[in-house]
């Protein structure tokens, strides 16, 4: 009992020494984290619309409408090649959103293509209308054009209008915090 009441003391003034008196308990100092503030719209995903649109007489889809819920900072790449008069045109477009404050960051990069058809004869092309002969080849595809950007949008989409072989197309992207 004597041993216990001596070393009281001892124990009091360790305990003192090892938790300062003005430490107080906050998120900033645990591995806790609050769900909700300003700060963490990076913890929810982010609802991206994308499509290419080929416009004129009438607006034609070259890049079918996706639709997609990705985490920040997630890439996305889409793919599509459609026929044309003169062979055939891929379209790589890449997309990438990011969480700011009061908006949505898209880093978008597009990549489109062209692979035209090899020269012929007459008479093959007559066999190839008539369907006796094999399909038209096509050379090695070429890159047209090659077009980046890094936009901010608030509830609205993103059109970006681009020139190809004299065509019109329009990038739409629309992105939205998947939040609530």
């Amino acid at each position: 009992m004597l041993r216990a009441i001596a070393t009281l003391p001892l124990l009091a003034a360790l305990s003192l020494a090892v938790t300062p008196a003005d430490a107080e308990a906050d998120a900033h100092g645990s591995l806790s984290a609050p769900i909700s503030g300003p700060q963490l719209d990076a913890l929810w995903p982010i609802d991206v619309d994308i499509e290419i649109v080929r416009l004129g007489e009438t607006a034609h889809s070259v890049l079918p409408r996706h639709r997609a819920t990705v985490p920040d900072g997630h890439a996305m790449s889409l793919h599509s090649v459609v026929r044309t008069d003169r062979g055939q045109r891929e379209f790589n477009l890449a997309v990438t959103p990011h969480h700011h404050p009061g908006a949505i960051e898209l880093e978008w990069s597009l990549e489109v293509s062209d692979a035209r058809y090899r020269p012929i004869g007459v008479a093959s092309y007559l066999l190839h209308r008539l369907q006796l002969d094999d399909v038209l080849e096509l050379e090695e595809a070429a890159l047209s054009i090659a077009r980046a950007d890094i936009v901010a949008v608030v509830d609205e989409p993103h059109h970006k209008q681009i020139v190809i072989d004299g065509e019109v197309h329009e990038i739409r992207i629309f992105a939205r915090a998947g939040r609530g």
